[in-house]
């Protein structure tokens, strides 16, 4: 069993802001974020995450009736009760009998949605996945290792179970230093300590899939991973043993959104994908965890 992704959007919201914003407040240069993470600009919105979930969730196209779940993914979340889920159940005016939840699992938190759909939805039935996240409101401006990474956005996806091919790997390898964001505090983080990690297991997670799928390597037109630096991106490219241009990146214009990451990118090229095609999706986050699907478009 799997899903068919039936509808994908996202929203540019907020003001684009490249890197010469940095080189007026960081010893930095526009060079130096290029060539280290492959980020020319990112978008910085003044509306909350759950006013562009809201905002999201009335472009997608869905059937109401089939509508069975509602999973909104943010670590950035403005409401700490009730779920944004429900404030979009409320503003899409959907049937009462519609699971709906947030989910906090950082960068990680898109594909981990997907996974939990699969599980729990039966054939024929939808969800509504969407990521929003405002990390601007959770970075230290005066931390050059972490403010020029991040950007914010939404994006969201209409999922359908069908029964085509779906393999997933989910794995957790407890950590909670390298990546920590307490309340009331910003963003800290080990950069190398992630950069090794992502390097490291982002790969074997692709690979278990892939084995468990039982598909030559060569069958995989594509890879969705979560942009977080171009040259994580490309080291997981080079040890997958994958060829690079099946990496889909829009980094460049969007920065690391975090959970949002995954579905922007699907939105960014979602004229490309063609029935029957074999699409990886990956991501990691914090915790330190990955997650990877390998699915039929």
């Amino acid at each position: 069993m799997g899903l068919k992704i039936k509808d994908v959007k996202s929203l540019n919201t907020g003001e684009q802001v490249d890197n010469t914003y940095f080189e007026k407040i960081l010893d930095t240069s526009d060079e130096w974020i290029r060539t280290r993470t492959g980020i020319k600009s990112r978008y910085f919105t003044e509306e909350l995450p759950s006013e562009m979930a809201a905002e999201l969730g009335k472009l997608l196209e869905f059937d109401r009736d089939q509508v069975k779940m509602i999973i909104v993914t943010s670590f950035s979340n403005d409401l700490i009760m009730p779920s944004i889920a429900g404030k979009v159940h409320k503003e899409l005016d959907l049937p009462s009998g519609c699971f709906s939840m947030d989910l906090n699992a950082a960068c990680a938190g898109f594909v981990a949605s997907m996974v939990l759909d699969e599980k729990y939805l039966e054939e024929g039935q939808e969800a509504l996945l969407i990521a929003s996240e405002k990390i601007s409101s959770c970075l230290d401006f005066t931390d050059r290792g972490t403010v020029i990474l991040f950007g914010d956005g939404c994006a969201g996806m209409v999922v359908k179970k069908n029964s085509k091919l779906w393999v997933s790997d989910e794995s957790t390898y407890g950590d909670e230093d390298s990546l920590l964001l307490k309340k009331g505090e910003f963003i800290k983080m080990r950069g190398q300590e992630v950069f090794r990690f992502a390097c490291s297991k982002v790969p074997e997670s692709i690979e278990k899939v892939i084995t468990k799928s039982g598909l030559p390597l060569e069958d995989i037109d594509y890879v969705v991973a979560h942009q977080a630096n171009v040259r994580i991106l490309d080291q997981v490219a080079k040890r997958t043993g994958i060829a690079g241009d099946k990496f889909l990146k829009n980094i460049e214009d969007h920065g690391n959104t975090s959970a949002a990451s995954v579905p922007t990118l699907v939105s960014d090229y979602k004229d490309r994908f063609k029935d029957g095609d074999k699409v990886v999706f990956s991501a990691f986050g914090a915790g330190l965890v990955v997650n990877s699907i390998l699915m039929e478009w």
